[in-house]
């Protein structure tokens, strides 16, 4: 007699949530490649029956039957009982973002199944840890185990999530590789390093992994930095130089209030991964005497607060191979159109064509060389 149990790639129960408006009881996320679904009256009560069991066809009645069975075709109910993405019960979201909840759900699943570590950072996490006030982000950032990053992007694509082919990632220089969604409006952000650590990247995230603590996300287990780590990690990100930028006012000030929160700990853990000269001055006024180490910040430190983005490449182009330098620059200066379309978003500019904005990213070039 088959028997049958719930699973999903991220599961919520809508039923007590104050933003719902709705009749729509769960939300759930499919095992196969497709977008949340609305679960409301019998089928809710079926698929929580599943929660509890496995339930066998003896306890259902015909149409049951019929109904766990389409369940299964859509990826939200199955026949094995050790099934990796079984569901055994439900909260309501603690996202201020259900979907959003979703897709760090969907990361952890998808990254579970393939055996890649994450850590999930940033975002409202920081807010639950007293780290920061404002609990919403726009995207989910996730800290990845550096050999697995391409990985996770191509296992996103079935998602809907797409590559802009940043030839950064190609040539390991970028700390991160954002990949942007065909229709769940929400970003990823798969950081292969932190900017700032001293170290070699699986070394940094070795140390990561010992300083974690878990956390749930629609219903599925995830890791995420502990207090203490994430304050380090957090501080890196929000002093990190971006060329021809001055840092955001009082980002100096918020870094040391977390690190303040974090306490030995985070000093510690900043030794760990070889943070403390990138963070040199906030870990003085916090641990006066602490701040004085054998090396400096790393060069993907001190490249990326240049004066233009100009000269940020060609200083990039130095970590690399001699013969790969020229395609880099080449690149560099005529990037793919989706790396331009990125590009121009983030300088808050539009252009009409691919073209028209390679061309003002050329000039842009040309004009910050000139004026070295």
């Amino acid at each position: 007699m088959t028997s049958w149990v719930a699973i999903a790639y991220g599961a919520l129960d809508l039923r007590g949530w104050h933003e719902n408006q709705s009749e729509v009881e769960l939300m759930l996320l499919s095992t196969l490649p497709s977008e949340p679904m609305g679960l409301a009256g019998s089928p809710a009560s079926l698929w929580r029956r599943l929660l509890e069991g496995p339930v066998s066809d003896a306890e259902l009645a015909a149409d049951e039957r019929d109904l766990v069975r389409e369940f299964a075709a859509t990826g939200i109910a199955s026949d094995d009982p050790n099934h990796s993405a079984r569901i055994r019960r439900l909260s309501e979201p603690w996202l201020s973002s259900p979907l959003h909840e979703m897709v760090y759900a969907l990361i952890a699943s998808v990254a579970r199944d393939h055996a890649i570590e994450t850590v999930f950072i940033k975002g409202p996490v920081l807010c639950m840890q007293g780290l920061r006030s404002r609990e919403h982000s726009g995207d989910v950032d996730v800290w990845v185990e550096p050999t697995r990053v391409t990985d996770l992007i191509r296992l996103m694509e079935p998602w809907g999530w797409r590559d802009s082919h940043d030839l950064w990632e190609r040539y390991g220089l970028g700390h991160s590789v954002t990949i942007r969604p065909d229709e769940w409006g929400c970003e990823v952000d798969i950081h292969r390093r932190m900017t700032g650590c001293a170290m070699d990247d699986g070394q940094a995230f070795d140390e990561l992994k010992h300083h974690v603590d878990p956390q749930e996300f629609a219903g599925v287990a995830a890791m995420v930095p502990n207090m203490a780590a994430h304050s380090v990690v957090a501080g890196l990100h929000a002093l990190r130089p971006e060329a021809g930028l001055d840092p955001v006012p009082g980002s100096s000030r918020a870094v040391v209030r977390m690190l303040r929160r974090g306490g030995v700990p985070a000093l510690q853990f900043a030794q760990d991964i070889r943070a403390v000269a990138a963070l040199r001055a906030e870990i003085a006024a916090v641990f006066p005497g602490r701040e004085q180490v054998d090396y400096e910040p790393p060069l993907n430190w001190e490249w990326n607060g240049a004066q233009s983005r100009a000269e940020v490449y060609l200083e990039a182009a130095k970590l690399l191979r001699w013969w790969q330098r020229p395609a880099f620059l080449l690149w560099s200066l005529w990037p793919s159109p989706e790396f331009t379309e990125a590009s121009e978003r983030f300088s808050g500019v539009r252009s009409r064509n691919a073209v028209s904005a390679r061309l003002r990213r050329l000039a842009r070039a040309l004009k910050a060389l000139h004026s070295r």
